[in-house]
């Protein structure tokens, strides 16, 4: 067997996630290609794709600029097979960006992904934790949460729900061993909501993260007007990640770049920034 490899390309405060099954398949999991940042882009994935000159599917986590931006450049040099995304209107409909990714996905070819489900690739098992549900009103918390697991790896995408589908919606519908992951990529490029429950003054929601129990935390963030990422939430990441073999607790794309992920096929992980 080959390696599973994960590339969490740096495009600023946003997200970019792309995914190499052993069997050959291709995901990208969200998009945030700019005028600034295309040209570096397209050459990482032109150095980091290989052989392999198609996209199968473009995993949208949900529809908001920075998760989807730049989808027709991606495809225009890498051609995508199919967009997956929640069905769920973003926060930005009449955004240029909004308006364009709605047209390639008419395009091409679209599938609503369903809370709950999975799927094997090759070796390989993708959990669809979260997506759209009638009872969350914030697009946000309806984002897909994905889990991908490998040779007794696991990697957790949280695209940016808060705590409340994790809260309600995924810890009770899954035991200890699937939600654990060796690998989280933080909620919300950083932000404090992935743990701040309105309802309790006195604690900061950490259920979801005891269950998760990652040993490495990633954040997708570059500069923003927000803050973030948010100090409490940094160091919430750093109080419940155990840490690799060297230390490190938290990988930011801000400050590591390009970071690649590769679940080994003879088990374990390796994380390396600056790619």
């Amino acid at each position: 067997m080959n390696d599973l490899i994960l590339h969490f390309l740096d495009v600023g405060c946003g997200n970019m996630t792309l995914i190499l099954f052993p069997n050959g398949t291709t995901y990208l999991y969200d998009c945030n290609v700019t005028d600034d940042n295309e040209d570096d882009v397209l050459a990482y994935l032109g150095k980091v794709m290989g052989r392999r000159s198609k996209i199968q599917a473009f995993i949208c986590s949900h529809r908001d600029a920075d998760h989807m931006r730049g989808l027709r450049t991606v495809h225009n040099a890498y051609p995508i097979g199919e967009i997956r995304d929640p069905d769920v209107p973003g926060t930005t409909t009449n955004s240029p960006e909004y308006k364009d990714y709605m047209a390639l996905r008419r395009e091409i070819g679209a599938r609503t992904i369903e809370a709950r489900t999975k799927l094997e690739i090759g070796d390989a098992t993708v959990r669809y934790m979260n997506a759209a549900d009638e009872s969350l009103s914030d697009a946000n918390d309806q984002s897909v949460v994905m889990k991908i697991e490998y040779a007794g790896s696991g990697v957790l995408l949280a695209a940016d729900t808060s705590f409340l589908p994790w809260k309600e919606s995924i810890l009770p519908f899954y035991s200890d061993e699937k939600l654990r992951a060796n690998i989280l990529l933080g909620a919300h490029h950083g932000s404090l909501t992935f743990f701040d429950d309105p309802s309790d003054e006195r604690n900061y929601y950490t259920s979801h993260l005891l269950k998760i129990a990652p040993e490495m935390t990633l954040i997708s963030v570059g500069s923003n007007v927000w803050d973030l990422p948010d100090d409490k939430a940094v160091e919430l990441y750093e109080k419940y990640s155990s840490g690799s073999d060297k230390g490190n607790k938290i990988y930011r794309t801000d400050e590591q770049g390009n970071i690649r992920l590769v679940l080994k096929s003879a088990g374990g992980w390796s994380l390396t920034g600056n790619q």
